[in-house]
């Protein structure tokens, strides 16, 4: 047996050399010539030949299994504590900005609970066997990472490629997991900094992870650093950043050591559907068009970006808590909505096993526009990464938070933008969107530690 892997899966492959052996006894009796009298035994001449045959032949056999501790895609946290002016402003979480004007003067907002954001792109974990193979050590990375302090660009301290070391103290060892998480982290380039921490982590289920940091950045901005060629002239800063804050991930998928040993086919899932994005082109009764024809037979469009419906263990496990990082219908010129992190409630039900799904919903998007929307999906599994759908349903709501911001602008009306009604019927596509089936979900696998 031999492995090898990749960052994500790692691949062994079995092989067996089946031998069989066989042995062929042959027995020939030739009587002698001539007549004979009855009850007179002659000797007869007996012939023994007895042949062996080995045979073998190769058995190979490839498994495949998990090989990091962490993968994820999107990291936000929203900072509490990090500056008093010039504040970022993006709420909780760190996905959701405020609609209001900056106060006079200043280049960020002042008094907002969430001053500061900590974003990072493209996350990766693996198992760091270390203090003689220590189950719950990883060394990570990710693609870029960003912590803003403020809203100005030279007190940000962001680098490509940093590494960090964890331990990780589980609470609780079932789906969805809760940890405590020391770590310590280093940065090069553009800033240079260091940042230890701790974190309290949940998760995940659909790809989706909460977690509370504490933590201090601490580093700077070289001269050559990007972040400080806007000032005149540009000057090495340095920055220290203690903060406290709130975040969630998507697409961010977490495994236990004993996972790792678990073939990939064998998996539990959690959700009914999880995927990359989802794109739909409407017909709408709306009086505008996004083209320049109003009798065209495409008026709008809908997306969903990180989508995931994660399964109710109630009634069949038919029932699903679904949301998305973002989501947002353009109707026409006019009718606008745009919706993040909304509550969608929902019901799965499968027509034809590993192809057709019906999924009727409930969605309430709160920030930063307000509405209601009721909708169905019929979808097609088209492969693991690729589906298509049918979608119709009807949209009701307003954009208060907007009008309020745009109206103190003489030179903007957004009075026909405030409300919206529409009905919809359309066809989506979902972008490395892979639908689960029954047997796949973690509920319905017996014997399986839920």
């Amino acid at each position: 047996m031999y492995s090898c892997g990749t960052f994500h899966t790692r691949t062994e492959t079995e092989t067996y050399t089946i031998v069989v052996r066989d042995t062929l006894t042959q027995i020939e009796v030739k009587n002698a010539p001539g007549r004979r009298d009855n009850g007179i035994v002659y000797p007869s001449s007996k012939v023994l030949e007895s042949t062996r045959t080995i045979t073998t032949r190769d058995s190979i056999v490839e498994r495949y299994y998990p090989n990091f501790i962490r993968l994820g895609l999107f990291e936000s946290v929203g900072l509490i504590g990090t500056s008093k002016e010039n504040q970022l402003g993006n709420g909780i979480f760190g996905i959701f900005p405020e609609i209001e004007r900056y106060p006079q003067n200043q280049r960020g907002y002042k008094d907002k609970l969430f001053s500061g954001g900590y974003y990072r792109f493209g996350i990766g974990e693996w198992r760091l066997r270390w203090f003689r193979d220590s189950r719950n050590w990883t060394i990570g990375t990710s693609i870029f990472e960003i912590f803003s302090k403020d809203n100005t660009i030279e007190h940000n301290l962001a680098s490509f490629f940093p590494i960090y070391i964890k331990k990780r103290f589980f609470l609780f060892d079932k789906i969805p997991y809760v940890a405590i998480s020391p770590s310590f982290g280093f940065g090069l380039y553009p800033s240079q900094y260091i940042n230890p921490n701790i974190a309290l982590e949940i998760g995940s289920l659909g790809g989706l992870n909460f977690r509370a940091y504490a933590g201090v950045a601490l580093g700077q901005n070289p001269k050559f650093s990007p972040f400080v060629q806007d000032l005149d002239p540009p000057t090495a800063q340095t920055i220290t950043t203690p903060y406290v804050g709130l975040g969630i991930s998507f697409l961010d998928f977490v495994n236990v050591v004993p996972e790792l040993y678990t073939e990939w086919k064998d998996h539990p899932h959690s959700s009914w559907n999880i995927g990359l994005f989802q794109f739909a082109l409407l017909n709408t009764n709306s009086d505008t068009s996004l083209g320049r024809s109003t009798k065209t037979l495409v008026k709008g469009v809908h997306f969903r970006l990180f989508p995931a419906s994660i399964a109710i263990p109630i009634l069949n496990n038919g029932f699903y808590l679904g949301t998305s990082l973002l989501n947002a219908f353009i109707f026409g010129l006019r009718d606008i909505g745009i919706g993040i992190l909304p509550a969608r409630l929902g019901y799965w039900q499968l027509i034809l096993p590993d192809e057709l799904s019906i999924e009727p919903f409930v969605e309430y998007n709160y920030y930063p526009s307000s509405f209601i929307h009721f909708g169905n999906r019929f979808n097609l599994k088209m492969s693991e990464s690729f589906n298509l759908s049918v979608v119709f349903g009807y949209v009701n709501g307003n954009n208060d938070r907007f009008a309020n911001l745009l109206n103190k602008s003489d030179y903007i009306d957004f009075t026909p933008y405030l409300t919206f009604s529409r009905y919809y019927i359309g066809i989506s596509i979902g972008f490395l969107d892979r639908i689960f089936q029954p047997e796949e979900l973690r509920y319905n696998k017996k014997g399986l530690n839920k």
